[in-house]
């Protein structure tokens, strides 16, 4: 990615917040409709798992996610029963995208799903990022679509106590917070899905549920969900870390760089000042030397008022002669310390746009291509 330059000086591109990895695609009760040129059939998840489902065991690097979340053995023996899978972009997307929102919506990208196919209570598909440092995203993704399953196997009853207790603590979080928008835009016009939705940020992304029957309904599925929200943290983190160590790199080079410009034409006004004084000196040093020695003798510096001073006229020329020497000493030192500045520059802007480009790189690995 190539930052670009204006005749003002360079400047950093802005830095796009990744796509909301939050998003991710439920499929309750009913779709119907076409997306992308597929017709989708009525979808029903059963209340009871179905006979003849053949064994199924995690693979290993499922396993080892399940291992990262803690699930308690209810909890994973749930994990299990979905039959989850962590698909690249093309299977991941053959199965997300019969999802009411899609894999797109706005600003934010669907990397996870629970989806009905009539086995059991429905099937979990995880995006496999193709970044390593994205572990903790897979993780925080599969947990989310979980606990849509785990909310699927409560009874109606026991839904209504959740669905109160989660509006209650809801309520408690600021409209402004960005966990909110990251809701809003899974239950797109689905508002049967909020609670599932609530309950799903929730369980994996605050760590304080306060009310301790609200944190009992999590409790049968996790060994210690602070620990499951701290992988979402991290996971934030890391997007806070690459985005403020580029943008305290991008702000120190244009700084950096605007303090060349201006180093440089206050020394280009420096020079153009001191050639005019060369210019009134030489003319005063000429008009100095064609006068007659005696002449020259009674000639003093005139102050300001008009009246003579005591310093000798060739004295106060000398004195300008040294003046301008030292000042173009200190233009040349000046001069060498902006040249070291300037080859300074092309290695810190290239250090820049390798940060913004690692960061375009690991936004575009964070979601399905298209």
């Amino acid at each position: 990615m190539t930052l670009f330059e204006s005749d003002a000086g360079w400047a950093p591109r802005p830095v796009r917040r990744p796509p909301r990895w939050r998003l991710r695609g439920t499929v309750f009760g009913i779709v119907l409709g076409t997306v992308a040129g597929v017709t989708l059939a009525a979808t029903y998840l059963p209340s009871s798992p179905l006979a003849g489902i053949a064994p199924y065991s995690l693979p290993a690097d499922l396993a080892q996610i399940a291992d990262r979340i803690g699930f308690s053995d209810e909890g994973r023996d749930i994990f299990l029963a979905t039959r989850p899978q962590l698909l690249d972009s093309g299977d991941f997307r053959k199965a997300c995208d019969g999802t009411p929102d899609g894999t797109v919506h706005g600003d934010f990208a669907t990397v996870g799903c629970f989806y009905g196919l009539g086995e059991h209570f429905g099937r979990i598909a995880v995006f496999r990022p193709s970044d390593a440092r994205l572990a903790d995203q897979i993780a925080v993704t599969a947990a989310h679509e979980f606990l849509h399953a785990a909310y699927a196997r409560l009874t109606s009853g026991e839904q209504a106590r959740l669905d109160a207790l989660l509006d209650a603590r809801w309520s408690t979080i600021a409209a402004d917070d960005s966990i909110q928008a990251s809701v809003d835009s899974s239950v797109g016009s689905a508002a049967e899905n909020r609670s599932t939705e609530e309950f799903a940020y929730f369980g994996t992304e605050i760590a304080d549920a306060v009310d301790p029957a609200l944190e009992a309904y999590y409790a049968p599925y996790f060994r210690d969900r602070g620990a499951l929200v701290a992988i979402h943290d991290a996971d934030r983190a890391l997007w806070d870390g690459l985005q403020a160590d580029y943008s305290a790199k991008a702000d120190a080079l244009t700084a950096r760089e605007q303090a060349n410009a201006d180093a440089s034409a206050q020394l280009q006004a420096d020079r153009a000042q001191l050639a005019a004084d060369r210019a009134w000196y030489n003319g005063q040093a000429d008009e100095y030397n064609a006068l007659s020695p005696e002449v020259r003798a009674r000639t003093y510096v005139v102050g300001s008022d008009g009246t003579a001073g005591r310093e000798p006229y060739g004295s106060y020329l000398a004195g300008r002669l040294a003046e301008f020497a030292t000042t173009e000493v200190d233009q040349a030192r000046r001069q060498g310390e902006l040249d070291a500045a300037e080859a300074a520059a092309p290695v810190e802007r290239a250090e820049v746009e390798r940060l913004y480009a690692d960061i375009e790189a690991l936004t575009a690995a964070a979601v399905p291509a298209a």
